[in-house]
């Protein structure tokens, strides 16, 4: 009877242990449901977080630019009457200006309200600087003849804008108290990255990092480069810049008649009754320099070469940007975060990231906005939305929702290329592991055995021997 009940026992631990391994598998694949749908979950909310804030970017470009139109209407409907048009163009300038910020902050609103529907935590980082912003706003943006109250009414926006909090971050925010522009290697974030995980690949394939890595015996003199104008807003700006000159200034052939041309026939198809070509000679839209400001498009839009195949990044694409889309303009980088609670004992939590980059697109005849350089001036032209790739965003203004990366570049830099670092700032760790000839060495050891592993593709889309080979 004792061999019996041994037995009975042995199976009935081999059932507890049996029981124990299925729980334990139970609960590994419950958290491999939540982690699959918490990133779903995560990265829908960040898509449509930066959908929504350029969605209202195209809707604040096409009322400027509606306006704009507007102004060449008045001016042709009360031809005979100059006083009358500076009236109401005065009231259409006023607005146009207002609209600018508007726009962007209502954009700001609509991403926060759709990322926190998605479950979306707090960014407190960004935050910060949001209310630095608004705290800011009063030394920054000063007022104008037309609009003196700017500065109290931009920190309202941003206010009401972030009332409950930042759940989605704008990624790529021009701060105006921020001069960083990306230009030197310690305003790049790629550079700190490649220093930390000991990227040596990353310097070989930059002509001029591989010769710092080699040769670097300090930083000397850093300039900041310049900081952002307040004509627009610091989240999600639209690049527009108000200009008060003749209208034949803006024409690239310098005698008007392409911008004439153009004007004339965008107003029409834009509803303006008053607008022909007899009524638009006899108010001198082209040659007045006083009357009229015009809203037009910034530095920043321009030819999209980031992507293309065999543009700066070298990105993996299979084929250029349809003519149409290609330009850079404006978009919206939106950063959300999500913490992951895991149901088996002893997993710590995790906290997930998602950025997501987005834009809007116009075309007039099957050409972009800008009528590939020939017509700066903003219509209403803007019909789509779409997600861009991150590589093809802002460039140097990425990464503006990380406060302890706008924090380092923005007061620490000086100190830093010094050598005196902040001690509780993990920029400045990596930069003081950088500073160390032996750590330089080492990489330039490294690629001196391994450099043909570092592989640039060529474009064409990706292929099982494509893509960039990194060291570890």
């Amino acid at each position: 009877m004792a061999v019996q009940r041994t037995k009975h026992g042995q199976i009935v631990l081999v059932l507890v242990f049996m029981m124990l391994g299925l729980l334990l598998l139970m609960l590994v694949n419950a958290d491999v449901f939540l982690a699959i749908r918490g990133k779903g979950r995560l990265q829908n909310a960040g898509d449509a977080a930066a959908l929504a804030a350029a969605r209202w970017q195209g809707i604040t470009l096409n009322a400027v630019g509606a306006l704009n139109l507007a102004q060449v209407d008045i001016a042709c409907k009360y031809c005979e009457q100059p006083q009358q048009i500076s009236n109401l163009v005065t009231g259409v300038q006023h607005l146009q200006e207002r609209l600018v910020f508007a726009g962007p902050c209502a954009g700001l609103y609509a991403s926060q309200c759709i990322a926190a529907k998605n479950g979306m935590e707090v960014d407190r980082g960004m935050t910060r600087l949001v209310n630095d912003a608004i705290a800011g706003a009063a030394k920054y943006v000063p007022g104008t003849v037309s609009w003196p109250t700017k500065s109290e009414d931009y920190a309202m926006m941003l206010r009401g804008a972030v009332a409950d909090g930042v759940y989605a971050g704008c990624d790529n925010a021009q701060f105006f108290n921020y001069s960083a522009d990306g230009s030197h290697p310690l305003y790049n974030r790629d550079f700190y990255q490649a220093v930390d995980g000991e990227d040596w690949c990353w310097f070989f394939l930059r002509d001029n990092m591989y010769s710092l890595l080699k040769s670097f015996s300090g930083w000397g003199d850093v300039q900041p480069g310049s900081t952002a104008s307040p004509v627009n807003p610091e989240f999600y700006a639209v690049a527009v810049n108000p200009v008060r000159a003749a209208l034949q200034s803006l024409d690239p052939d310098g005698n008007g008649d392409r911008i004439r041309r153009n004007v004339i026939d965008l107003a029409r198809r834009a509803g303006c009754e008053n607008v022909n070509e007899m009524a638009f000679d006899r108010a001198k839209i082209l040659t007045d320099d006083f009357t009229y400001t015009w809203y037009v498009y910034n530095g920043d839009w321009r030819a999209w070469s980031e992507m293309h195949r065999n543009g700066p990044d070298q990105l993996p694409l299979r084929s250029d940007v349809q003519p149409r889309y290609d330009v850079f303009g404006c978009s919206a980088v939106t950063r959300v975060l999500a913490r992951l609670e895991p149901v088996t004992p002893g997993t710590a939590a995790r906290q997930n990231l998602w950025t997501a980059a987005a834009k809007p697109f116009g075309e007039i005849d099957g050409r972009t906005v800008t009528l590939d350089g020939e017509f700066p001036l903003v219509t209403p032209a803007f019909t789509a939305v779409r997600l861009i790739m991150l590589a093809g965003a802002s460039e140097a203004r990425l990464n503006m929702a990380e406060d302890e990366w706008v924090t380092h570049t923005r007061d620490h830099i000086q100190d830093c290329a010094k050598g005196k670092g902040v001690g509780s700032c993990r920029y400045c760790a990596i930069l003081d592991k950088w500073n160390l000839a032996s750590f330089r060495l080492k990489g330039v050891m490294w690629l001196e055995r391994n450099s043909d592993q570092c592989i640039v593709h060529s474009g064409g889309g990706p292929s099982s021997s494509g893509g960039t080979r990194h060291a570890r």
